[in-house]
C-alpha cells in the first residue's frame, strides 16, 4: 500500500504527503498550542492558543514545501528531472530519475533547501517586526516569531553531515569530488547520517529519564527517521549500482493475464483474483491499455457496490508512472514506481502492453546479484 497521497502538482512536480507527517503535524500544534503560545501570550482563551499553532503548523508546512522546492528547481534547471516530492518529518524527498552527474551539481543542489530555510526565516523576522509596530496586528506576531525559530532549526538540521540530510548530501559532494567514488561517497555520508541518528536517540532515551518528555519524543522521532532515511539511501545506491546495466526487458513477465475494463468487481475477484492469484492485472479494452487493477483498489469500494462497479472505475488509470517503454533501464522502472501506487510497471512497445514488472521482480534479482558479487 502507498504510504502517501497525492497533495497537488507545483511546477509540473506531484506533491505528495506521507503519512507520517501527520503525527508530526498533530506534535507540533500540541507543543505549540499547549507550552509555547501560552508562554509567549500568556492570558487568551485555549481556543486562541490552538488557532495559533495550527495556523503555525500550516506555514511551516508551506515552508517546508518551499525549502523543497529549491532542491527540484536547481534540479530540473540542469536537465534532472524530479518525478515527485514527499514531505516527511522537518523536510521531504524529491524522488530523481538519476543520481546528479557531478558533485559540484549535488552541492548546488543540497545547498538550495537551506537556503531558502534561512531567507524565510529572515522573511519572519520581518513580518514579525512589522506586526509589533502595529498593535491590531501584534497578536499575531508570536506565530511569525516561531516560525523564525523554526525555519533556522530545519536550516540547522538539514546541514548536520548525515546523509540523506542536505548536509549529508554536501559532505558526500565533497567526498565524491575528491575520490571520484559516488557509492564510497555514500557510504561514509551514510554511516555518519546513522551515527548521527543514533546520537539523537539516545539524546532522546536521557531526556526521558530526567522527564524532559517533549524533547525526549522529539528527538527519538528525528533520530528514527534519519536512521530508517539514510539506511534507505544507501540501499537505493547500492541497487542502482548493481543493476544499472540491467533493462526491464530481462525481468518482464511476459504472457499476461488482462481483464476487460467493463467486468464488475465481484467476477474480477472469483474470475481473476482468485483464479490468478495476482495482486494485480492490467485494464484493456479494444487492444487500449486503461490502466492497472489491483486487489486493494478492489478493497477500498465498499462490498456491496462491487456487483455495480466496474474495473475500470476502481482501477488506476495509465499515467507517466505506470508505464515504462520497452529498453528502459531497471533504474526508470525503480523510480516510476516509487511515483505509483501499485509497486509496478506496466512496459509498453510502440503503445502496445508487452510486460510487467514489480518491486519484488527487481528486488529479487538485485538480491541474486548482490549474493554472487556482482
Amino acid at each position: 500500500m502507498n504510504r502517501s497521497f497525492k497533495l497537488a502538482t507545483v511546477l509540473g512536480i506531484p506533491v505528495e504527503i506521507n503519512y507520517s507527517w501527520f503525527i508530526i503535524f498533530g506534535l507540533v500544534v500540541y507543543t505549540l498550542s499547549a507550552f509555547v503560545f501560552p508562554a509567549t501570550s500568556p492570558g487568551l482563551y485555549p481556543a486562541v492558543y490552538w488557532i495559533m499553532g495550527t495556523v503555525t503548523a500550516l506555514l511551516l508546512f508551506l515552508c517546508l514545501l518551499l525549502h523543497e522546492l529549491a532542491h527540484s528547481w536547481v534540479a530540473v534547471s540542469n536537465k534532472l528531472p524530479i518525478l515527485s516530492i514527499t514531505l516527511f518529518i522537518f523536510g521531504g524527498v524529491a524522488q530523481m530519475s538519476d543520481e546528479p552527474q557531478n558533485p559540484d551539481l549535488e552541492l548546488r543542489m543540497a545547498a538550495a533547501g537551506p537556503t531558502v530555510s534561512v531567507l524565510l526565516g529572515c522573511v519572519s523576522l520581518g513580518i514579525s517586526s512589522l506586526f509589533y509596530h502595529y498593535p491590531a496586528l501584534s497578536g499575531f506576531a508570536p506565530i511569525f516569531d516561531y516560525l523564525v525559530i523554526l525555519n533556522f532549526s530545519v536550516a540547522v538540521f538539514n546541514l548536520f553531515p548525515g546523509f540523506p540530510l542536505d548536509g549529508g548530501r554536501i559532505f558526500r559532494s565533497l567526498i565524491w569530488k575528491a575520490t571520484g567514488d559516488l557509492r564510497r561517497a555514500t557510504r561514509i555520508a551514510s554511516n555518519f547520517g546513522k551515527g548521527l541518528a543514533l546520537l539523537m536517540m539516545a539524546g532522546g532515551f536521557y531526556s526521558l529519564i530526567t522527564v524532559d518528555l517533549l524533547r525526549g519524543v522529539w528527538l527519538i522521532f528525528l533520530g528514527l527517521f534519519l536512521m530508517e532515511a539514510a539506511e534507505n539511501s544507501y540501499q537505493q545506491m547500492r541497487m542502482k549500482k548493481v543493476l544499472a546495466s540491467v533493462h526491464v526487458d530481462d525481468v518482464m513477465t511476459e504472457n499476461l493475464v488482462t481483464v476487460p475494463g467493463a467486468i464488475k468487481l465481484d467476477a474480477l475477484l472469483n474470475d481473476y483474483f482468485f483464479k490468478f492469484r495476482y495482486a494485480g492485472f492490467p485494464v484493456v479494452e479494444d487492444d487500449t491499455l486503461l490502466g492497472i487493477v489491483t486487489f486493494h483498489d478492489v478493497k477500498e469500494i465498499p462490498r456491496e457496490r462491487w456487483g455495480a462497479t466496474s474495473a475500470a472505475e476502481a482501477m488506476e488509470p495509465i499515467g507517466s508512472s505506470l508505464i515504462v517503454e520497452k529498453g528502459s533501464d531497471l533504474i526508470t522502472a525503480l523510480a516510476r514506481m516509487a511515483a505509483n501506487p501499485v509497486g509496478r510497471v506496466l512496459v509498453i512497445d510502440n503503445g502496445k502492453l508487452v510486460g510487467i514488472v514489480s518491486k519484488k521482480d527487481i528486488v529479487k534479482l538485485f538480491e541474486l546479484k548482490e549474493g554472487i558479487g556482482e
